[in-house]
């Protein structure tokens, strides 16, 4: 698969109009990896594009893409206020863009943008969705995996008989995570450490419950993904991309920190491992197949065949 990080921000883009810190000096002055857009991502085997921030206009033009279709993660701005985009789109080809949209996002991404709207004007071919159920685009199997909110907030896992990948941009702890191997992961960034911040962070920060910290991350993917990308790059944490890439480093080539216009490159297998994720994958499909009509039971067979798979590690 190939994916590419459109937008690398977290809530708010850099440069930021009226602001002068160095984060945004910076950017102005010398463009490039300094510059971060909304947060979204463009799978290139699906045409998919993820997420429409305010600036989905400007990515796609700069990157020379038009999508065919477009999902959404949940209705943040900096996530949706940008939907516009597939307006343009369907008046370029002359053909309406499909949505993809899981049932219970579309009526909180309907009342506050105009999506019925993009569908009666026959902009927006609209496809509504089961969570944690898969269907395909253009032979890539995607799932959109449900978190754990009253909020309705949604990561997507993407699969090919040769890949697996994820997307979860936002509200990382909230995600029940997908059971086997992935060869990349682009998640929402952590807490960096705190030797590497130019400030204090109190303990009664609401930072600490809500994301994990930079070695907690690494942790929970280390041994689940052969590629590691952090998104949603806040500003608040006031690091320059430099900066960034030397607090990956700590944790080895694996492991990057997102920028806009990022190509994430699949990791090679280890020796020997190849064999075993096909086997793992067959496994996993035929859980599926006699397992699809009880969802519950299917999810407890794919925890026990990723423990074994986890296990036998050599």
């Amino acid at each position: 698969m190939h994916p590419r990080v459109l937008g690398s921000a977290g809530s708010q883009p850099t440069p930021k109009a009226g602001c002068s810190c160095r984060l945004c000096a910076l950017a102005r002055r010398e463009g490039g990896r300094a510059v971060r857009t909304g947060p979204s991502l463009y799978l290139h085997e699906a045409d998919l594009l993820i997420d429409t921030p305010e600036e989905a206009n400007q990515q796609l033009t700069g990157y020379g893409l038009a999508p065919r279709r477009i999902a959404w993660t949940h209705a943040h701005p900096d996530h949706a206020a940008g939907l516009r985009v597939v307006q343009f789109l369907a008046q370029s080809s002359g053909q309406a863009v499909e949505g993809w949209l899981p049932r219970p996002l579309y009526p909180v991404l309907a009342e506050r943008y105009p999506l019925d709207y993009l569908v009666d004007a026959g902009h927006l071919e609209l496809h509504l969705v089961s969570p944690n159920r898969p269907f395909e685009l253009g032979g890539v199997r995607v799932t959109p995996l449900a978190h754990a909110l009253a909020e309705p907030v949604f990561a997507y896992l993407f699969e090919t008989p040769s890949a697996r990948g994820l997307y979860a941009p936002d509200h990382l702890r909230s995600l029940p995570l997908p059971e086997g191997p992935l060869d990349w992961a682009v998640v929402q960034m952590p807490i960096p450490p705190l030797d590497a911040l130019s400030f204090e962070l109190p303990p009664e920060h609401a930072a600490w419950k809500n994301f994990y910290t930079f070695e907690e991350a690494v942790e929970v993917w280390r041994g689940r993904t052969r590629r590691l990308v952090f998104t949603h790059v806040y500003e608040s944490v006031r690091m320059t991309p430099e900066e960034l890439d030397a607090v990956a480093a700590r944790a080895g080539d694996w492991v990057r920190f997102a920028h806009d216009g990022m190509e994430i490159a699949e990791a090679a297998p280890p020796r020997g491992e190849a064999a075993r994720l096909e086997a793992f994958r067959a496994e996993q499909a035929r859980i599926e197949r006699e397992f699809g009509h009880d969802p519950k039971r299917m999810r407890a067979e794919l925890r026990r065949l990723w423990s074994r798979y986890r296990n036998e590690r050599p």
